[in-house]
């Protein structure tokens, strides 16, 4: 790093661990340089203050460490959100929920959302974004979770929508709502040492073990999903790229035999939408 002291140097000293955004995005945070600043100063020297942030960046980076960890935010949904150690990264794949909630969502509609294991609170801040008339509770058994949903919550300007409980799963819910969602740990338990290490060193275990067969979450919530999901309300699950079948099958046992799915950027199956066959209206 020491040679790299020019605009045009490091961007490319950060291009050999980074994305070519994603070393943009440091250059901004640590050096306060925009995309247009890689023109018109590329000759120009960064001060050491930065140079030293950027280096130790880096070394983490290279130690399996995310930029998100890093500098504790991540974008999700266009929005800014805070992380930590204590909750999930957000990712791109999990935009394919919102995407999902929003194409039959009435938006005019007094809506109830109940997010469960909300984490960093993305998934309802985002749909609470998107639907001003919607109200919203995060659940999540983490303290540390809800004290981040929290955060996000106001700085997304949501807050006075949402409502925060500790709960495991549905424990402590004592309503039903309009939309359910979620993104449960589905990872088997025996597939978790070969993650990589952004995954596995730096987001929450509680947040990714799924059990010994990746579905011991959806077992519990789809076995109580009836009591919190209001007669014509819909609930919306994240699963793992490979657990479409099983998954439906599980949502079948516990009579929910009407299901969309939804592809993530890969193509792979992503979401599923489940809806009880007593529903009011059409889909």
């Amino acid at each position: 790093m020491t040679e790299a002291n020019t605009v045009k140097d490091l961007y490319e000293t950060l291009k050999q661990h980074l994305s070519d955004n994603d070393a943009r995005y440091v250059l901004r945070k640590r050096a306060g340089l925009e995309y247009s600043d890689l023109i018109t100063k590329s000759d120009s020297h960064v001060d050491e203050t930065a140079l030293e942030a950027i280096e130790s960046d880096i070394e983490q980076v290279i130690d399996g460490k995310p930029l998100s960890k890093i500098y504790g935010e991540r974008e999700f949904w266009g929005l800014p959100f805070a992380v930590s150690e204590h909750t999930l990264d957000p990712r791109p794949d999990t935009e394919t929920l919102i995407e999902a909630v929003l194409k039959s969502a009435d938006r005019e509609k007094p809506l109830s959302i109940l997010d469960l294991g909300t984490g960093s609170g993305c998934i309802l801040i985002s749909l609470l974004h998107e639907l001003p008339n919607a109200r919203g509770v995060a659940a999540d058994i983490s303290e540390e979770a809800l004290a981040l949903a929290r955060e996000n919550a106001e700085k997304n300007g949501v807050f006075d929508r949402c409502e925060f409980i500790r709960s495991d799963w549905d424990e402590n819910v004592n309503q039903a709502f309009d939309i359910v969602v979620s993104n449960p740990p589905y990872i088997r338990t025996d597939v978790i040492p070969e993650l990589e290490d952004s995954v596995k060193k730096h987001d929450p275990i509680l947040a990714l073990d799924g059990g010994e067969d990746g579905l011991q979450a959806y077992k519990t919530i789809f076995s109580r999903l009836s009591k919190i999901l209001k007669p014509g309300g819909k609930a919306y699950f994240e699963i793992g790229y490979d657990q479409s079948e099983t998954v439906m099958r599980l949502s079948r046992e516990s009579r929910f035999s009407n299901i969309e799915s939804y592809a993530d950027f890969a193509g792979h199956i992503r979401v599923l939408e489940l809806w009880s066959d007593d529903r009011s209206g059409d889909k």
